[in-house]
């Protein structure tokens, strides 16, 4: 393994900027466009939410993978978990070990934490995959969630 592990923080507002504009490299989904970076001021707010679990995998330099999750806190027992947002690996890159070693990372700062559980919607059979393979486990009934989503600016919000 020739590559690093660290979590992002203040001063990685260009780390940032680089995924987003680079997105369609590091997307398993396969997105085509890059996702517009954020101005300076939200990257600054970003990085200072404790909740925000960022981590990227770098080779000599070079960020060839990123690991998004969000530390949740609840109003019962469990007092909290992780949700695995995103994940994300070069396309070169791929099968090295990359995306094991971030989760790897996640699992760790789990421990040192005291968080129990983790969770995350897989959408695809080769995600499903690589997180049972990672130690996750199916739980509920076999069938897939539905995502809904609520957008203020159709309630005419901006």
């Amino acid at each position: 393994m020739a590559f690093t592990i660290r979590r992002l923080g203040p001063g990685d507002e260009a780390v940032l900027a680089l995924i987003a504009e680079e997105a369609p490299d590091f997307d398993l989904a396969g997105r085509s466009t890059p996702d517009p970076p954020l101005s300076q001021q939200e990257a600054a707010a970003y990085f200072a939410d404790p909740a925000v679990l960022h981590w990227i995998a770098e080779d000599d330099g070079r960020v060839v993978g990123e690991l998004l999750c969000h530390h949740l806190r609840l109003g019962a027992q469990p007092a909290s978990e992780v949700l695995l947002y995103s994940i994300g690996v070069r396309s070169g890159e791929r099968r090295r070990g990359v995306g094991t070693a971030l989760v790897d990372e996640l699992l760790g700062w789990m421990r040192g934490e005291g968080v129990p559980s983790a969770w995350v919607l897989a959408d695809n059979p080769g995600a499903e995959a690589f997180y049972t393979a990672c130690g996750f486990e199916r739980s509920g009934p076999n069938d897939q969630g539905v995502l809904l989503e609520l957008e203020l600016a159709s309630h005419g919000e901006a």
